[in-house]
């Protein structure tokens, strides 16, 4: 697999990918499009903003593509509507419907993994609206009493529960048929939590933050933190790598322009950093494959990236150490160069040097 680009007219806000992961929509002010994905391109199939029938006059915040149905997307919009898309239609009737339940900007859209015509979505205004597209308003409200609900996600090991993150940097489980009340709240965070996304095997949630960590959450029973990654810039989206249990790809908000997948386990240096867009990336999408992702940015691109092309920061850190004893002995490691063979006595006074008591 190679890696490749298509340039766009605008910023890309998000990305999404059909359920066999050979199609990809993306949307944002200025952009909404539909490409399949070939095995060297991306080829543009339909342009939703070109289309003179749509009235399209808002930002598209996120967009998700049905888990069962190829024909269905769905965005959230900064004027509070929540819109489904019918890509088997044409003109005014591919926007099936136009839900305008959220009084302020919906951060989130997510279709449930199993029911085809379920729906959640989450927003600025502090709460969640669970829609069937066969009805034309919210069927559920779920209010979280927080300022703004920035990330809202199904759960892969249970139909009927649902995350939620918040400004005030809690997370929120709720049972999507008991909206009057959350199942379990934690704060998981010291800022805002900007984005979750739930393992695909374990019972985990990863959460990341304004306050510059990406934190794994064990929800089998209690909440437990398991994992902190420390990273240098506030995190805005978070995705578990398939098929690779502690790895886990963040994209920064401010600063930081590489996506970097991290395993969890070494929480300093990422795993590998993807450097290829020249503005803040705003969105990972894995092709169900751990070697090839998706991502959009604002610097008005959409990439394919395969992992042969990654750089590896850990394999240019200093491998050194020092440890202390009780008797106040130090003991410091350092690799050293390869020394031919017939220079034995450097080679071994080299060694006695590198490890030895100082």
């Amino acid at each position: 697999m190679a890696t490749f680009y298509v340039p766009q007219e605008g910023p890309v806000n998000a990305l999404a990918l059909n359920k066999d992961n050979t199609q990809v929509a993306i949307g944002g002010r200025n952009v909404f499009k539909v490409y399949v994905i070939e095995d060297d391109k991306f080829r543009e199939i339909c342009n939703l903003r070109a289309s003179k029938h749509l009235n399209l006059s808002f930002s598209c915040n996120d967009v998700s593509w049905s888990s069962t149905d190829d024909h269905y997307l769905a965005t959230a919009a900064t004027n509070g509507h929540v819109c489904v898309w019918n890509l088997t239609k044409m003109g005014k009737a591919m926007q099936e419907q136009d839900y305008q339940d959220h009084k302020r900007t919906v951060n989130k859209v997510n279709f449930h993994a199993s029911e085809p015509n379920k729906l959640i979505s989450g927003s600025q205004d502090g709460t969640m609206r669970y829609f069937d597209l066969r009805v034309k308003s919210a069927v559920s409200i779920f209010y979280s009493n927080t300022e703004s609900v920035r990330d809202v996600q199904f759960s892969p090991h249970n139909p009927y529960t649902f995350s939620a993150v918040s400004d005030n940097g809690s997370v929120q489980l709720w049972d999507i048929r008991k909206p009057e009340k959350c199942q379990q709240q934690y704060t998981a965070h010291s800022g805002p939590v900007f984005a979750c996304d739930w393992h695909p095997e374990s019972t985990w949630l990863a959460t990341a933050s304004r306050d510059k960590t990406i934190k794994v959450w064990d929800l089998t029973s209690k909440p437990s933190l398991e994992y902190t990654i420390h990273t240098i810039a506030s995190i805005g989206h978070v995705k578990w790598r398939p098929q690779r249990k502690y790895h886990i790809a963040s994209c920064a908000l401010v600063i930081d322009c590489s996506i970097n997948i991290w395993d969890v386990r070494r929480p300093y240096i990422p795993f590998a950093s993807f450097n290829e867009h020249r503005d803040i990336a705003s969105g990972v999408a894995w092709r169900g494959d751990p070697h090839v992702f998706l991502s959009s940015g604002r610097d008005c691109t959409l990439y394919q990236h395969s992992f042969n092309d990654a750089s590896r920061p850990a394999s240019k850190a200093n491998p050194q150490s020092v440890s202390l004893n009780r008797m106040g002995e130090v003991l410091y490691a350092r690799k050293i160069s390869n020394i031919t063979s017939n220079n034995n006595n450097n080679n071994n006074s080299l060694a006695k040097a590198t490890a030895g008591l100082m």
